[in-house]
């Protein structure tokens, strides 16, 4: 069963994605920003967050490791590594790029979703890290069965979507967005080619969804916390 999806990020107000640009590494500012983002983060409750490759490339910081000698297969299309596991972190990687070498992602279990034609030696790596991962059908991912699937093996019943541009704008395009959680912090970017925080490519979005406002509520350090539910066309 497809869990309830919910897109939550934070942007300045001209709706940039690279948060750097407007509230520089390191700064009261952003510091500010990511505290705020992070407690509403925490009071969704949610049982999985998920994000693209991009994204992940924060977390996995391990390195390709060599390939395993030996007869056995890995274990297909499921492993599942933390059967005890109450939190996870979904991560799509379409490519097997990413190398991990610790299995939590911010205190949530990692689960790596890959294409049929992932090497077997990349999931020997990952069961080797301890991180569970999916193998779906076919040579590219359908986000749809994605969500039935971590639905239904791992009992998720909420997920944050915290992705980059084209993570957000593929789960939008597809129609499994229910909700965006959207923190407007005080600041702008302003940058030309400075990506948005959703990215559909040449079609956009604005001919396959509306929106519907369930809350706007002012926060901590001048932002505004807005939430709205998506409607399909």
């Amino acid at each position: 069963m497809k869990p309830h999806v919910i897109c939550h990020m934070m942007s300045p107000l001209d709706g940039r994605l690279l948060v750097d640009e407007w509230a520089p590494e390191g700064s009261t500012l952003q510091e500010a920003m990511l505290a705020e983002y992070q407690r509403i983060h925490d009071g969704f409750a949610a049982d999985a967050w998920l994000a693209g490759t991009k994204t992940m490339t924060e977390f996995a910081t391990g390195k390709a490791a060599p390939a395993a000698s030996g007869d056995s297969q890995p274990e297909r299309p499921w492993h599942v590594a933390d059967p005890a596991a109450k939190r996870y972190a979904i991560a799509i990687d379409r490519h097997a790029k990413l190398h991990w070498d610790t299995p939590t992602a911010d205190n949530a279990h990692v689960v790596v979703v890959l294409t049929a034609s992932v090497a077997d030696s990349h999931l020997a790596e990952l069961t080797a890290a301890g991180v569970s991962y999916v193998v779906m059908p076919g040579n590219d991912i359908d986000l749809a069965e994605v969500l039935n699937a971590i639905g239904e093996k791992l009992g998720i019943k909420t997920l944050l979507l915290e992705g980059g541009a084209t993570v957000n704008g593929a789960f939008l395009k597809a129609g499994l967005v229910d909700e965006i959680s959207l923190l407007l912090c005080p600041a702008i970017d302003g940058k030309s080619g400075s990506p948005a925080i959703f990215e559909a490519g040449d079609e956009g979005l604005g001919q396959k969804l509306q929106l519907k406002l369930v809350s706007a509520k002012p926060g901590a350090h001048d932002t505004v916390h807005v939430q709205y539910q998506v409607v399909a066309r």
